[in-house]
């Protein structure tokens, strides 16, 4: 599931940790000295830090509205969908259809919890550029899908990201309530699972995370689904996966 707790790959995240609005910056690639670092590091070798500067903070700005989707079918469990942002593409099987929307850009309001090993730095520091992302799920099949506790559990990640978990992200509910994203998609009361996603019903999941202009966005989507009880059946459970350039 991708608004903002603790951080955890798919896209649900949470940070702050230290002062310091420094971070790593991109020469040709931004995270290619982390992955330099990393590997030094498993060698048991020492290295320096990469360049750093600092970076000010920026007005947020959102991407361009769009209409390509909707009227959307809200699941009954679900918080209303809606599809604000600028539509980069879909990732889908014969069942799911994820449909994901640059939504805004926006300064970081805190540092993120996970730090560079190399030199103790906030991979995300204060005020470095973030983009808030929306992921609206809609079951494409002709039979209901039941979906456990974790739904559908989102990870991404850029070609260069040196780590073996997904993006991360900062903390940040105000920024995500004002562009209505939530890192969890249920309504206020909502039961516990199983999750019946109906044919052509639809929920949504928002994401913060690094920001780098006209990336490739790598998307894994583990589908969640339970059995009667809301167990998780992992047999019954799958994978989706497939890429979109952010603007």
């Amino acid at each position: 599931m991708a608004g903002n707790e603790p951080e955890r790959h798919q896209g649900v995240f949470d940070g702050r940790i230290g002062e310091h609005g420094v971070s790593l910056r991109r020469r040709g690639s931004r995270w290619r000295p982390l992955a330099v670092a990393m590997a030094a590091l498993l060698a048991l070798a020492t290295v320096g830090c990469g360049t750093s500067a600092v970076q000010t903070p920026v007005a947020a700005t959102p991407s361009p509205t769009v209409s390509h989707d909707g009227p959307w079918v809200d699941a009954d469990w679900a918080l209303p969908v809606t599809s604000a942002g600028t539509r980069l593409g879909e990732v889908s099987d014969k069942r799911i259809r994820i449909t994901v929307y640059q939504v805004a850009t926006a300064p970081s309001p805190h540092n993120s919890v996970m730090v560079d090993p190399a030199d103790g730095r906030p991979v995300i520091a204060k005020g470095d550029r973030i983009v808030l992302l929306r992921y609206v799920v809609t079951n494409i099949s002709s039979d209901p899908i039941s979906l456990g506790i974790g739904t559908v559990s989102i990870t991404t990640r850029y070609p260069d990201w040196p780590w073996a978990q997904g993006l991360i992200g900062v903390r940040a509910p105000a920024l995500m309530a004002r562009y209505k994203l939530s890192t969890t998609p249920f309504s206020e009361g909502t039961a516990r699972p199983p999750y019946v996603l109906a044919p052509g019903a639809s929920f949504m999941v928002g994401q913060n995370a690094p920001y780098e202009r006209a990336e490739l966005l790598q998307i894994s989507a583990a589908v969640v689904v339970s059995d009667d009880s809301g167990s998780e059946d992992a047999s019954l459970s799958w994978t989706l996966q497939g890429t979109v350039h952010l603007l």
